[in-house]
């Protein structure tokens, strides 16, 4: 038994509950992908191995606190961090095992005392014996549920043994059953003919159309059954349309009707039509292949001798529906659905209120006026929930979630975990306290390796300063600006200068649009040689110019030869043929026919190139620039040429006018009237749009940061200096007399120069967007360029070496950042982001890819150092090697500090924003993996078998593609609640294979050119 507990104990097999926690949490994100959450939870998550594998590491964790005394005065601070995790695991089992969430759905004027679980359970039962359980139905693991009964002296099983989800029923005629109506319904501007099933009792409720069966007066439509047979009674006048001939006949309101089969009924432009009607059904589940908000549990009902398969409807969240079925001399009650909890006190909810950016429909905010209700305690008091600001009453919190679609009531996330979150809290405080100490802790590790560093003794090398000039060109097509009349810069600046509403209703200079514009038409950021604010009112200006120039990009080669297109660009009267039809129309409607799934690269592509030229002919149409104001908050601003009735004349000419005027201005080269009509368009919004503009000083630095464009102006001298430095260092290596000083400073100063004007850049998008800048895809990639270059900059004050990677690195970010399916626009946020936990956490867990980053590019400058090692160099180079791995280390570490003290702050955040401090959703399930991989890394050393420069170096490589994972994978590949990125990334591009295949080559040539070095030493 001692052998086996030193076994479990042991720091080997700590390693492997890393690899098997890692490995196995990285399998569910993919099941669930593929199967959905509840397969995740049912094979993975919930289950008792899973339990089990955490049990292992507390106890290897128990145990090393013990055998390595992390307690002592030398070590306490890595005593304090790693008995956090101890303590993180237990408030974790405290929430697992004793505490529940759901959610409280109220509608106006009215209150509620229960909330329904988030959990699902399977109720059966017969006469007084019953039995419940929880369970996480999937098509994958249907198997859940089983129970006994006896009935009449058999013994009867019922259990589950299929699931489908997205369910329909299928009405089958039956003795036994009841009356059906299989229902066609289409509604104006809805998703086409819908099926339902109407039962004795059943309503159909719709914005402008109620129908129901034997459900009692008041509505619209009205079925009943007489005689056995089928009739109905509007209120309305209807249309009854023969399927055969189309004849149509006017029946009027009020007037008993036989109902037909297969005749279509209508009013307006609703529309429906009895497709079947069964006097007596029951009913079979069938998978739908749209959503359904319904599943159905296949239920074996067996006695040994006989046995029957019902279908037991039900849904995640939603109160179970209970059938009956008979069953000996009783009956067999089964449902499946949330189970309802009541609460010892009630909310009313007074007024729900919703907020949306102007003129978009997107929710700036939601929020419920309510009023929390405890006769127990005499409370009775308003309360206010919204977004980030929660209730918090007698152990339960309640969070605002989201709503109803007619905004009449809301829906609130409920939780009852107060001892288990404040424990994790409790865990996370020790976290943070025990981490940062042993960042200065003069016995740490970390500092060991500080002090390790300054003892290597390695041969000053210096940098030699190349002065270089690189210039990128981001031209369309050239030739065709002699045909482009100029317009004034005069012009051009106040036209840049103006508000207006964007697409998702932020109020941004229109420099900013006009950029957003020609980046999406031509993926330039400029075109023959103008401004995009001089290219958009060119546009508008001329044209029937701008209509016969190459200005639209075409990204497929199959579409471009499809379309006889030379290059990569094309003129917009190229899609229409000489009688104006779209050229492209069919195709256009066919890829959007299909799911976006379903869509291959050229369909798609098909629907970029639609999109490109609509936009080209909003802007020669003007129709894209909704610069005035319109006096309610939440409406769209007017374009150009809107007929404004709300305005006085004088205003509303003006608006269908004005813009005109503009432009024949600017066509008779009248400048002074063209500045003049841009002035009173501004003048125009401050008069109206007041309340709602930026201040002049926001607009001023929007516009100088669309025209300085900072992080595309600098990522080509990240790239050029790291590559010199590098360049320099490695053929300095075998050179022995060190160059002057002034080289190296002044490489430093150049390199630190462009670090500075990373760093304003950030803060000034912090200043324009009103939000920290990394809550998307291109700004998360921008922040992590500029965390990797400060991580070189700390590691490499005296390490040349190390500036040049991190330089390099940030380069290579920033031309990622910089990619056609990158989207660097300002855009709001939406209402869960506004918090300061997300600036937080996103800071500390994205700074953290910059150490990582940093780390893999010294792993593989390592491998090439022993790949070039011979007996000439051994000294000079073991010596880099050496610094390098500790160097290596020491980023691993702090990467892994930040990343692990991130990735819980971002737990936190989630628990104070929507009630769950971990929902292994992919994303932070990802991030823990790396934590665990990166864990392993750093406790390789104390692992005999796996100890040694290589052996770090190649760990500290492959564990990069977790953080790529994390970032990239489940961004633009994975399903999840987290997305950064509102690009698309269709596939891997294949540089992505290559660059493995050369890593894996390095590595393989690098272990073997180490394997004979270590062997010459030992002989």
């Amino acid at each position: 038994m001692k052998k086996f507990y030193a076994f479990i104990t042991s720091m080997p097999f700590a390693a492997f509950i890393f690899l098997a926690l890692a490995f196995s949490m990285a399998i569910a994100t993919f099941v669930e992908s593929s199967y959905g959450t509840p397969t995740a939870r049912a094979l993975v998550y919930n289950t008792r191995w899973f339990e089990v594998l955490w049990g292992l590491f507390a106890l290897n964790l128990i145990n090393n606190l013990v055998r390595y005394r992390l307690f002592s005065t030398r070590r306490y601070t890595l005593g304090i961090f790693h008995l956090s995790f101890l303590i993180m695991i237990l408030g974790g089992a405290i929430t697992r095992y004793f505490s529940f969430e759901g959610m409280m759905h109220i509608r106006e004027n009215q209150a509620a005392n229960y909330i329904l679980s988030s959990d699902d359970y399977f109720y059966a039962a017969y006469e007084d014996q019953h039995k419940e359980s929880k369970v996480r139905f999937s098509e994958v693991v249907p198997k859940q549920f089983s129970a006994k009964f006896d009935v009449d002296g058999r013994n009867v099983k019922v259990k589950s043994v299929g699931f489908i989800e997205n369910a329909v029923r299928k009405a089958v005629p039956s003795d036994s059953g009841q009356p059906a109506i299989d229902f066609v319904f289409a509604a104006p501007g809805g998703q086409g003919m819908q099926s339902y099933t109407f039962t004795r009792g059943v309503v159909l409720n719709y914005p402008g159309f109620t129908a129901g069966f034997e459900s009692g007066d008041h509505r619209m439509v009205n079925f009943f059954m007489k005689d056995g047979a089928l009739f109905m009674r509007s209120e309305v006048a209807l249309e009854e349309t023969t399927m055969a001939s189309q004849e149509t006949v006017t029946l009027p309101p009020g007037d008993t009707i036989a109902v037909k089969s297969m005749f279509l009924y209508g009013f307006d432009d609703f529309r429906f039509l009895i497709r079947n009607f069964h006097p007596s059904a029951s009913f079979t589940a069938v998978k739908n292949q749209s959503e359904t908000n319904e599943n159905a549990v296949l239920v074996e009902i067996s006695d040994g001798v006989k046995q029957q398969i019902v279908p037991v409807y039900g849904h995640s969240g939603m109160a179970p529906d209970t059938i009956s079925i008979p069953l000996g001399s009783g009956k067999l009650k089964l449902a499946y659905g949330a189970r309802p909890l009541y609460l010892p006190f009630s909310i009313y909810l007074k007024d729900f209120q919703l907020e949306r950016y102007p003129g978009s429909e997107s929710p700036s905010s939601f929020a419920s006026e309510a009023v929390l209700i405890d006769g127990e305690r005499n409370i009775n008091r308003d309360i206010r929930i919204y977004m980030n600001n929660t209730l918090t009453h007698r152990g339960y919190k309640f969070f605002q979630s989201s709503y109803d679609t007619d905004e009449k009531g809301t829906i609130l996330s409920v939780n009852y975990d107060f001892v288990g979150t404040w424990v994790s809290y409790f865990s996370y405080f020790l976290l943070i306290v025990g981490m940062m100490l042993s960042l200065i802790n003069k016995n740490s590790y970390f500092r060991f390796l500080a002090k390790k560093l300054k003892n290597i003794s390695v041969s000053a090398v210096l940098v030699l300063g190349i002065v270089g000039g690189f210039s990128m060109s981001a031209s369309a097509q050239g030739g065709a600006e002699a045909s482009l009349p100029p317009i004034d810069k005069s012009v051009v600046e106040e036209f840049g200068q103006l508000w207006v509403q964007g697409v998702d209703g932020r109020i941004e200079p229109i420099s900013t649009l006009t950029s957003e514009i020609v980046r999406k038409v031509s993926k330039s950021s400029t075109l023959y040689g103008k401004s995009p604010d001089e290219v958009v009112l060119s546009m508008m200006a001329y044209p029937e110019i701008w209509r016969t120039l190459p200005i639209i990009r075409v990204s497929e080669k199959d579409l471009a030869v499809e379309l006889g297109v030379q290059g990569k660009y094309l003129a917009a009267d190229m899609l229409f043929d000489s009688n104006g039809n779209y050229r492209i129309i069919d195709e256009v409607r066919a890829a959007y026919a299909k799911a976006p799934a379903m869509r291959n690269r050229l369909e798609k592509e098909y629907i970029y190139l639609d999109e490109r030229v609509n936009i080209c002919f909003m802007v020669f149409q003007g129709a894209i620039f909704h610069i005035y104001p319109r006096e309610r908050r939440e409406d769209t601003w007017y374009a150009p040429g809107a007929n404004a009735t709300e305005y006085t004349d004088g205003d509303s000419i003006f608006i269908k006018s004005g813009f005109q005027l503009l432009i024949q201005s600017i066509n008779d080269n009248n400048n002074e009237d063209a500045v003049q009509l841009l002035k009173a368009v501004e003048s125009f919004q401050t008069k109206y749009g007041a309340a709602l503009l930026p201040s002049p000083t926001k607009r001023n630095l929007e516009i100088l940061y669309n025209k300085v464009n900072p992080f595309k102006r600098i990522f080509p001298f990240y790239l050029l200096f790291g590559t010199l430095l590098l360049f320099v260092l490695f053929v300095n290596i075998f050179r022995q007399k060190p160059l002057p000083k002034f080289f190296k400073y002044g490489f430093f100063a150049l390199i630190v120069i462009l670090f500075l004007v990373h760093t304003a850049g950030l803060a000034l998008r912090w200043y324009i967007s009103g939000h920290a800048p990394w809550s998307n895809g291109f700004e998360s990639v921008v922040y992590v360029a500029w965390a990797t270059m400060l991580a070189g900059l700390i590691f490499g004050r005296k390490y040349p070496m190390v500036i040049g990677t991190a330089a390099f690195l940030s380069g290579i970010a920033l031309f990622v950042a910089h990619l056609s399916w990158m989207n660097p626009e300002v855009t709001p946020l939406v209402p869960v982001l506004k918090s300061y936990w997300l600036a937080i956490h996103v800071a500390i867990i994205t700074a953290s890819y910059g150490f990582f980053g940093l780390s893999m590019i010294l792993g593989v400058l390592t491998m090439i150092f022993m790949v070039l090692r011979s007996q000439k160099n051994a000294g000079k180079v073991s010596g880099f090697i050496e610094q390098l791995t500790t160097i290596n280390e020491m980023s691993v570490t702090v990467g892994l500090y930040f990343l692990t003290i991130g990735t819980f702050l971002g737990g936190v955040w989630a628990n104070e924003s929507w009630g769950r401090y971990w929902g292994w959703d992919p994303k932070e399930t990802w991030a823990l993996i790396t934590v665990v991989i990166y864990s392993f890394i750093a406790h390789m050393r104390m692992i005999p078998s796996l100890k040694g420069a290589y052996n770090y170096n190649f760990a500290s490589i492959l564990g990069f593609a977790s953080v790529l994972m994390t970032y990239f994978g489940v961004n633009y590949y994975l399903s999840g609640l987290h997305s950064y990125g509102k690009g698309v990334a269709d596939g891997v591009n294949p540089a992505v294979p290559i660059s493995f295949a050369v890593l894996a080559g390095l590595m393989l040539w690098a272990y073997i050119k180490e394997s004979k070095y270590e062997k010459k030493l030992t002989e």
